[in-house]
Formats: structure tokens, sequence, C-alpha cells
């Protein structure tokens, strides 16, 4: 089931980390940048391409990812998410597009994702943990950017806002690492522990 499955993986690189005060893609964890880690679990999940939107990705990295100028920069996720839509108009794959800030996505978290989107070609699914939806971690159809470019044209850069009106699929999941995100050089400390204690006990 886990290999049937081939989607678009995208990463949004674009913000401007201003809690965090550095560029949170760059941060390492456990020897990894998040930015390559995110390049590396989604090509595990079966992506067939992975596209980061927005800033230039230092040569270091030599990662996988295709990188595309963000069409709207310092205009928010929305306006990389449109990007992303945009440059794959021809493709017939579902688009999983995360933000460059996760430090432990989940290769089965993305997949249970993209399952449901080719059950559901025309709907967008977004996971839900806790009664909080995760856009920053959902699968897009390709068809969503119609909907969202006029909902960006008349001023909206809320994504939650902007999909008012298109088809919504919300999967429940439960709380898991897979969904935090560091927005904070708190949230990274954590992060770091939290890996720290999941690789001493698989050692044991």
């Amino acid at each position: 089931m886990k290999k049937n499955f081939p989607f678009v993986g995208v990463i949004l690189n674009g913000g401007r980390s201003e809690r965090m005060g550095v560029n949170k893609s760059g941060l390492v964890l456990d020897g990894v940048a998040l930015l390559e880690s995110s390049v590396r679990k989604l090509r595990e999940a079966s992506a067939s391409s992975v596209l980061i939107v927005g800033n230039e990705t230092p040569e270091a990295f030599n990662s996988e990812g295709k990188v595309v100028k963000d069409s709207w920069p310092d205009e928010g996720p929305l306006g990389g998410i449109l990007t992303a839509l945009q440059s794959l108009r021809s493709k017939d794959l579902p688009v999983l597009i995360v933000a460059c800030d996760f430090p432990e996505l989940e290769v089965t978290e993305i997949q249970h994702l993209v399952i449901y989107a080719y059950s559901h070609r025309d709907s967008i699914i977004v996971p839900s943990v806790l009664g909080r939806k995760q856009w920053m971690h959902a699968c897009w159809p390709v068809s969503a950017e119609e909907h969202l470019r006029k909902a960006f044209l008349k001023g909206e850069r809320a994504p939650h806002r902007a999909v008012s009106g298109h088809k919504i699929i919300v999967l429940e999941r439960e709380m898991s690492s897979a969904y935090f995100d560091v927005d904070t050089p708190e949230d990274f400390e954590k992060a770091k522990k939290n890996k720290e204690i999941r690789n001493h006990n698989e050692e044991k």
C-alpha cells in the first residue's frame, strides 16, 4: 500500500523566522538540517518530486529538492501554497505541502493523508489535532489553485479562510510529534530533548 501512491512534496521555506531569530530551515537536529530532514521524509513517503518554495537553500544542503521562487514573497504561507500549485498545473498528483519547521515529520502520517487524497481527488485533506486544523501539514489538489488565487487576489492571506467554500476533508489525528512545529528557540530546545530521549530509548 505504502509505495503505490506517489505525490508531490512541497516545503514552504519563505518565512522570516522572526520569533526564532534565525532561518528555521537551517536549524540542525541530530546532525541534519530541518529542511534536509523534511526532504528525506517526503522522499521516503514516496514523493515523486520535492519542491522547496521560497528562500534559496545553502549549497551545503545538497538537497534533492528543487527550489522554486515564491511568486509572492513576504505575503505569508498562502502565497507559497499558490506558487506551488501554479507550478504543478500539469501534474495529476496530490500535493502534500508542509512548512519547513516540522522537526519530526512522520512517513506514516504523510502517507495517511495521501491515501485519502487519492480517494477524494478534488478535496483538500487537512489533519486536525485536538481540534486544531494543521494547514501547514495538509494535502492539496492542484485544482484548488483557482479557488485560492481568487481569495488571494481579494486580499485574503490566511489559508484557513481562503479555503472557505472548497471541498475539505478533516482527518482527526492523535497528538503526535509529527505535528509539532518549532516557532521559538524554546520550541527547538524541546525538539532536541525529545529527540535525545527517543534516541536513548532506541539504544536500549
